[in-house]
This record gives structure tokens, C-alpha cells and sequence, in this order.
């Protein structure tokens, strides 16, 4: 979509102007006077005086973190663009694990919010209103430079246009713009939407009374390392912020919607649960949230991350360990004590050794034992025994400590560093601690007026169980056995019954989602949800989509835009407000 438009029954282009705000919140808008031989007409866009920000929170990773200080230099800059990924790539290939720990570090960390932001031209007119005396500055303001662009770039672009054009202004209101007339009204229909309740068709009504609104896109983003319930108070006092500013110039805004992004809707549901934060929020919109977590935590503290991301975020457990367990926010991601999955209708605990050995009847027969079944926190997360499975192992934990620790040693000093053996396994019980805690804190509890997609696609699987197997056979059952080696990429090398040498390997996600977060942790708000979208991929008619880009799919974008509309029409305020109208 560009900025030029045709006009209703006038073959003469027109081009939207944009419009500022006075100190009193007049409009204003400033157009090029044009010679009479230019057939462009300039048409300026006036603004409703009920305004309801939208605000999007993204997912872990998807804040620029910067290192604070005086410098202030890259803690996390994720790539924006091919060569910038290479780049990025090369920097990091020679980062040791301590080097890791130091840079990305929550206590030294803060959000950083000059990252590149290139809105079209239509979007860069509509901003018009924020305040700045260039589109760089009123983008920022917005909070569009806080997130990675090459994820979010295009959703925030979007929600822009599509909340600010729901009706085509070049036929003066009377025409849905097409992309809400074929993306959202010419869809309504339950099974081409994934709607997994009773479905409520919107009537073009609903988004008459709701374009006579003022929507504009906001972003906060998060030290994605420290705890979600930081990143909670952090959006509180945004919201407050975005809030009061239209107040400032004389506009009714009490509340915002919150549409999220992974785990920036666990954010969000913190932020709910804020005193007086529920009734500032209007409604919110989740997509492909970790609801319950997601087992690939555990796979990736073990074995490290997946492709060539691998080498920025964490080429094997040692790497990974030394940031997620010194970062309270990752570690919200594991699987909380409600996850469960199943297999043959029947409820089974997420990890588990898969191995073959002598059946009842005598023959070899593959088996399974569950690790850890029970209590996670207790049996797995805070389990600092000789279980071979156990999520962290404690040498791994602080290998700047004991790079401190080595250089004193050699230069015959002692260092304050020191402390009991168990003493690098307590700096990490302390974020785990925190990571229960918020688990707790928003366990079943969703605001009142959530909307949510998530994917259940079979051709992006994900980790729904952490399975470990070894192809041949055992004396026994590998759950008690003896750790001898582990490659920290998702091999270890067992002693089984003493002597027995056997290898086993983690084994790749095979459960139906979007290749990060399973079907089993993005279905479970649906009993909290006015709506709940399951998307099946390409078997159920339906786009296929990759997690981190979720949002630029059609079939998300539409049920995002349903879900906005369907919030607007249910809220008391919105109605007054139109009828003031």
C-alpha cells in the first residue's frame, strides 16, 4: 500500500497529508502547494477525540538490550538483515561461555530504543500525530526502535494502517478498505479462522462504531533477562506514560489493548495482575504465548540452540547455561507444574529416557521411563544430585567466577569469589526461585477479556516432550545410571548396571506447533479465552507460520484484527464514546 490513493468515482489520485496536534490538540496539517497541472489532491485525516493505544509487547529476544554504563554499547542487538546477521555471526563465534555470562548479564543491562525502524510512507503519515520533528523521532517516541525489526517491523506497520484505514477515506467512510473486507469479513468463518469456541460473527456496524477511534500503535519493550514481573511493572508505567500524554492534549484515553507476542503475553498477564492495571487494559490479544512454558527450554540449556542461531544465542549447554541460569526471565520459560502432554488419550509427564531392553516375554522391546516425573522445581530445575538428567549441572553456572578464581589461584591470591561447593548451584536456586514465583503468580490467571492464537502444525514441529533414546540395548532401565560423559549438544555416555557403556541422545520435537512453543502450552488459555484460535497448517486449509514471525501471516493478522474489533465492541467506554460521536 503506498500513499497515494484513487477517489470514489474521481480518477484523480489523491495522497494522504499528515496531521499533527497543537498544544491543545487541534489538529494541524501542513501540505505543498502544487501547480494546477498537478492532478494530486491532498487529503488530511482528522482525529477522533477518543483515542485507545494499541500496545505490542514482543517475545524474549525481541528487545535491542544495550550494556549500561558510559559507553552503553551492544548487549543484544539481534540482526537486522542478511549481512547484518553475518556479521553478528562472526562477532560471536569466538565468545566464550564467560563472555556470554558478562554481556548479557541482567544487573548491567537496560532496553535500548535507537534500533532501526523503517515505516512506509503511509505508516510515517500516520505517526504524524506522535510527537518529534522527524519520522525518526516520533518513531522512537512510539517505541518502534526498542524492538527487532526484521520480527516486528511489519506487524507494527500493519496494525497502523489497518486500525487507522478500517474504511477507505477516499470514499469518504461510505467502503471497507480491501484488506478488511478480504482479509477479516470475507473470512468469518470458524473453520477457516481455527476459532476453537462458539464464533461470533463481527457486523460492519461493529467496525463503523469502531473507526471512530484513534488507534495508534505503541511498543514496549523489556530486559527480556530479568523477570517477567520486572518486565510487568515496566509496561504499568508505560501504559501510565502512552495514557497520559493523549490526556495531556485534551483527548478521552484511560485504557489501551495489549496485543503480545510469546512470551510478552506472560508479561502482559503479569502486568494484570498489577493493582488497578486490569481496569487500564481494555482487553488483550495473545499469540503463540508459552502459556504453560515449553520443554525446548530444557533441550536448549542441556544441548544448546538449534541451526545457525546456535552460534549467537548458544552453541551448547555450557554457553547457554552460563546466560539462562543467571537470568530469571529465560528460565520462566521451562514447562511449569501444570504441563502435561499426552500420548494415546492418555496424560504423561514431558521428559523422558526411551531405550530397548528384555521384555516380560523375553525378546528385546523399546521402553520408556520418565525422568523427574512429579514436581519439575524439586525433581528437575532445583535437583543439584548425580542424576545424569538434572537441568543444570553446577560447573557450568558461573564460569566467570571461576575464571577469577583460576587467575587468582595462579597468581597465588586469594579471591572474596570463593565460598562453599554448592556455592555457584545457590546463585542460580535464587533466579529459579524467582521463575517459580511468577510461574504461581499468573498460573490460571488470564484478563477477563483475552483473545489468543497459537499453532498446532504438524509440519513445524516442536518440542512438546524432551525425549533421551539410545538405539540399542540395555541391561536396565537408564533412569538411576551413571553420568560419564556428556558433549553438552545433547549427547551423554551412561554406565548402566556398572560396567554397560551406552550413548544417548536428546531426540528432535515431534509434537504439532510452530517449532518452538507446542500445541499443549499455546491451547492452554482457552478456558480463560473470549476466543481461541487453533491454526493446523496447511491439513486444515490454514497458513503455515515459523514462531518468531507468526504475526505476518494472513490468518494471524486476521484473527488479530477480529479479535481488536470484537474487544472494542464489547467495552461500555467504546460505545460512549462513539455515541458522543
Amino acid at each position: 500500500m503506498n500513499q497515494t490513493v484513487k477517489q470514489a468515482n474521481n480518477p484523480e489520485p489523491t495522497r494522504l497529508v499528515g496531521t499533527s496536534w497543537d498544544d491543545q490538540g487541534n489538529d494541524v496539517a501542513q501540505s505543498v502547494l502544487t501547480g494546477k497541472s498537478m492532478k494530486v489532491r491532498a487529503l488530511c485525516l482528522t482525529s477522533p477525540d477518543a483515542v485507545l493505544p494499541i500496545v505490542f509487547v514482543p517475545g524474549i529476544m525481541g528487545t535491542r538490550l544495550k550494556v549500561k554504563g558510559r559507553d552503553k554499547g551492544a548487549a543484544w542487538f539481534p540482526p537486522e538483515g542478511k549481512w547484518d546477521g553475518i556479521a553478528l555471526l562472526l562477532g560471536h563465534t569466538r565468545r566464550t561461555a564467560a563472555d556470554r555470562q558478562r554481556l548479557l548479564n541482567p544487573n548491567n543491562t537496560e532496553v535500548d530504543d535507537e534500533g532501526p525502524a523503517y515505516p512506509d510512507d503511509i505508516s510515517k503519515t500516520l505517526l504524524s500525530f506522535a510527537p518529534g520533528k522527524t519520522d525518526a523521532e516520533r518513531v522512537r517516541w512510539r517505541g518502534w526502535g526498542q524492538l527487532h525489526g526484521d520480527s516486528y517491523e511489519k506487524i507494527l506497520d500493519f496494525l497502523e494502517k489497518s486500525m487507522a484505514l478500517i474504511f477507505d477515506p477516499a470514499s469518504q467512510g461510505k467502503k471497507l478498505t480491501s484488506q478488511w473486507q478480504e482479509l477479516v469479513m470475507n473470512r468469518q468463518d470458524a473453520g477457516k479462522l481455527g476459532a476453537q469456541k462458539p464464533f461470533v460473527v463481527l457486523k460492519e456496524q461493529q467496525l463503523r462504531d469502531a473507526a471512530e477511534l484513534l488507534y495508534p500503535v505503541h511498543a514496549v519493550g523489556y530486559n527480556w533477562l530479568q523477570s517477567n514481573k520486572v518486565s510487568a511493572k515496566r509496561l504499568a508505567t508505560e501504559i501510565e506514560r502512552i495514557t497520559a500524554y493523549y490526556r495531556s492534549k485534551r483527548k478521552s484515553c484511560e485504557q489501551v489493548i495489549l496485543v503480545t507476542h510469546s512470551m510478552g503475553g506472560l508479561v502482559a498477564r503479569a502486568c494484570v495482575q498489577l493493582p488497578e492495571m486490569q481496569e487500564r487494559i481494555l482487553g488483550v490479544v495473545h499469540g503463540v504465548m508459552p502459556a504453560l512454558g515449553a520443554p525446548a527450554t530444557y533441550k536448549r540449556i542441556r544441548a544448546g540452540f538449534e541451526g545457525a542461531a546456535q552460534v549467537i544465542l548458544g552453541r551448547n549447554g555450557a554457553e547457554c547455561t552460563a546466560v539462562m541460569a543467571n537470568a530469571a526471565g529465560p528460565l520462566e520459560l521451562l514447562p511449569t507444574n501444570q504441563y502435561r502432554t499426552w500420548a494415546n488419550g492418555v496424560e504423561r509427564h514431558w521428559l523422558r529416557v526411551s531405550y530397548i531392553s528384555m521384555g516380560q516375554r523375553g525378546f528385546p522391546e523399546e521402553m520408556e521411563s520418565f525422568l523427574g516425573e512429579g514436581d519439575p522445581y524439586a525433581n528437575i530445575y532445583l535437583n543439584n544430585t548425580t542424576d545424569w538428567w538434572k537441568l543444570v549441572r553446577e560447573d557450568l553456572i558461573d564460569p566467570v567466577g571461576r575464571e577469577v578464581q583460576a587467575r587468582a589461584k595462579s597468581d597465588g591470591k586469594r579471591t572474596a569469589t570463593g565460598g562453599p561447593d554448592n556455592a555457584d548451584f545457590d546463585k542460580y536456586v535464587k533466579n529459579m526461585k524467582i521463575a517459580m514465583e511468577l510461574h504461581q503468580m499468573i498460573a490460571d490467571k488470564y484478563h477477563p477479556t483475552t483473545y489468543a492464537y497459537y499453532a498446532a502444525d504438524p509440519q513445524k514441529p516442536s518440542w512438546n516432550e524432551v525425549t533421551w533414546k539410545s538405539p540399542l540395548p540395555v541391561p536396565s532401565t537408564p533412569r538411576s545410571a551413571v553420568l560419564k560423559l556428556d558433549d553438552l549438544n545433547g549427547t551423554v555416555e551412561l554406565a548402566i548396571a556398572g560396567k554397560h557403556r551406552a550413548r544417548f541422545s536428546i531426540q528432535d520435537g515431534t509434537g504439532p506447533g510452530d517449532g518452538t512453543v507446542p500445541a499443549e502450552s499455546g491451547a492452554a488459555p482457552k478456558p480463560h479465552a473470549i476466543q481461541i484460535f487453533r491454526h493446523e497448517g496447511k491439513s486444515k486449509s490454514h497458513d503455515s507460520y515459523e514462531h518468531q514471525h507468526s504475526y505476518n501471516a494472513p490468518i494471524a493478522q486476521a484473527v488479530t484484527l477480529y479479535s481488536i474489533v470484537s474487544i472494542v465492541s464489547s467495552s461500555p467506554w467504546v460505545r460512549r464514546q462513539s455515541a458522543k460521536t
